[in-house]
């Protein structure tokens, strides 16, 4: 099984091995992305007259769930990254130690970050633009979702070193099931037990905490090519220096996220009020359910990228990301024609509310303007980040969604009123394209064929 896993890697068609590897991821994400779709329109139409204020509540509490995938996701980036390229270069040894260094990482964060959380929880969401009428449907949501943390952070972190070793089905089947779980629970704790928004956050908690004990179950048994040892879970401090400077990029950002969602929130109360938050909410999941396909691509070539580097056979290397940047934009490309066809019916799955609904068509037709260059952009980051190159796949982090989103965000509304918010995400969007292909090309060009010597 192992040897069959290595010659995959080392030696099958790049198109088919990009299929093998990322459709598991993809089918994972996007059942994934659609619990927490099912989570907004649940609340959405259980709460009746109050159902634009549950979305709101919904929409605030996300840049805590972003907070939480920053954990899990720049521990089990740069993890998996070094894991692929261990094994790459055969050295097993150095895998498993990573891996027990990775949980002692995801561990000790995911609980100074649950305890902080509850202790701060008013002042936290407040920052992130709950108003007065929001922040009991953001706090009751978000407790809930704070106490799952450890959980979540575990089972996503290590999804990644699963993929590292080249089986992506397990991985899928782990976030397919535990997502249906969460899909089940919805209604029944949020209609049955009327539990209402709680009922949807306890909902998801369960699904973690099954997602979580798979993964156990994973590690624990003969299905993987490395052994977890305990004695390697003692922090190891040069080897958590390089999982978290590889996976730093991703950390930052989804951190990034969060703050940029303080300015945006903040701004979308000025300009919009609670409706405004509402509708923003409901463009983010959408967004990210389109996003989740680009997001597996990105899992299925990390491994592929990493082994070949980690093997020297840079060619399957630029093979990979040049295949996957068709691959992307035809997939960004048919999500921004979706949108552009039944944004209505979009909105109305979420809420009957004629407001949310007239402010909400002509919001996400602009703010999807520029998806199609969004793919190239995380195609690059998987290089980067694949290759070990953290400074790299930092930049193009920062530059969308610091160097440009923030001050657009603040600037073209003073002119443009509210669909100046909309406006800034197509722009922030391309430029942040242009820096992505320019520190790609860079890496790309670098990765010369050896030639043989007669």
């Amino acid at each position: 099984m192992i040897n069959e896993r290595y010659e995959m890697l080392a030696s099958e068609d790049i198109k088919k091995l990009i299929f093998k590897m990322s459709s598991p991821a993809i089918v994972g994400l996007l059942v994934q992305a659609f619990y927490n779709l099912v989570d907004t329109i649940f609340v959405g139409r259980g709460l009746g007259a109050d159902s634009a204020l549950g979305i709101a509540g919904i929409s605030v509490a996300f840049p805590v769930q972003m907070l939480m995938m920053g954990i899990a996701m720049g521990v089990g980036i740069g993890g998996a990254s070094i894991i692929s390229r261990s094994l790459g270069m055969n050295d097993h040894h150095k895998a498993e130690r990573t891996l027990g260094n990775m949980v002692t990482l995801v561990v000790i964060s995911s609980i100074i970050f649950t305890i902080l959380g509850l202790v701060f929880i008013d002042p936290i969401l407040k920052v992130f633009g709950a108003s007065e009428s929001i922040l009991p449907f953001a706090r009751e949501y978000t407790k809930y979702i704070l106490m799952g943390t450890i959980f979540f952070a575990f089972s996503a972190a290590l999804s990644n070193t699963i993929r590292a070793e080249g089986h992506a089905k397990y991985a899928m089947f782990i976030m397919l099931f535990s997502s249906i779980v969460n899909i089940i629970l919805d209604p029944l704790f949020i209609f049955e037990f009327n539990m209402g928004i709680m009922g949807a956050a306890v909902a998801t908690v369960i699904s973690q905490v099954i997602g979580c004990v798979m993964v156990v179950h994973y590690y624990s048994s003969n299905i993987s090519m490395l052994s977890f040892k305990p004695q390697y879970m003692m922090p190891d401090l040069a080897l958590s220096y390089e999982t978290l400077s590889i996976g730093m990029s991703e950390f930052i950002f989804n951190s990034v996220e969060s703050l940029v969602f303080i300015l945006l929130n903040q701004s979308l109360l000025v300009y919009g009020g609670d409706m405004a938050i509402a509708v923003f909410g409901i463009i983010i999941k959408v967004f990210m359910l389109t996003l989740m396909p680009i997001i597996g691509i990105k899992h299925g070539i990390q491994p592929i990228i990493g082994f070949n580097y980690g093997a020297s056979n840079f060619e399957r290397v630029r093979e990979t990301v040049s295949i996957s940047n068709y691959i992307v934009f035809g997939m960004c490309t048919l999500s921004v024609i979706a949108v552009f066809l039944i944004p209505e019916q979009i909105f109305r799955v979420f809420s009957s509310d004629a407001g949310l609904i007239d402010m909400g068509v002509p919001a996400i037709k602009i703010s999807f303007l520029m998806m199609p260059f969004i793919g190239s952009q995380v195609v690059a980051m998987a290089l980067l980040q694949s290759l070990g190159k953290s400074k790299g796949s930092l930049m193009i982090t920062l530059s969308r969604q610091i160097f440009f989103l923030p001050p657009l965000v603040f600037i073209l509304p003073l002119f443009m009123g509210l669909t100046g918010i909309w406006v800034s995400f197509p722009i922030s969007d391309f430029l942040g394209f242009v820096v992505a292909v320019i520190l790609m090309k860079k890496e790309v060009n670098k990765l010369v064929v050896p030639t043989t010597q007669e």
